[in-house]
């Protein structure tokens, strides 16, 4: 017999808002900084506007928020990093705040707010 149980099998991709208009901000910030690479949207989505970007399997978009943008202030994606102090770095480099958290065990980790006030948390394993 097969199981036919349902349950969650991953996380395809995450979708944070953005403003209209605000792609190169979009482009700057998750593809030159964090260095994910954009990818082309379907081309039944991409009237919408955002972009979306993929490393991986690690794949996240960024989407037009209407009529009013609100930046998600609590929630949020944590990203698993290599090498967090040097992207920390270059994050800072680029004029972002990064903010440290209380510590969580087995992970160094920090925050970063997106161009749009969106936060981002990065976390390494220790």
């Amino acid at each position: 017999m097969g199981d036919n149980s349902a349950k969650l099998l991953g996380l395809h991709h995450v979708q944070l808002a953005m403003p209209t208009g605000e792609e190169e901000a979009a482009v700057r910030f998750y593809g030159a900084i964090l260095g994910l690479t954009q990818v082309d949207k379907p081309p039944e989505l991409a009237p919408r506007g955002g972009v979306w970007f993929r490393d991986g399997t690690l794949e996240v978009h960024l989407g037009v928020e209407e009529p009013e943008f609100m930046p998600a202030r609590k929630a949020h994606p944590a990203f698993l990093v290599r090498n967090l102090s040097t992207l920390r770095e270059r994050i800072e480099t680029a004029g972002y705040r990064v903010t440290d958290d209380v510590p969580l065990e087995g992970f160094h980790r920090c925050h970063v707010r997106d161009p749009f006030g969106n936060r981002i948390e990065l976390v390494e394993p220790v």
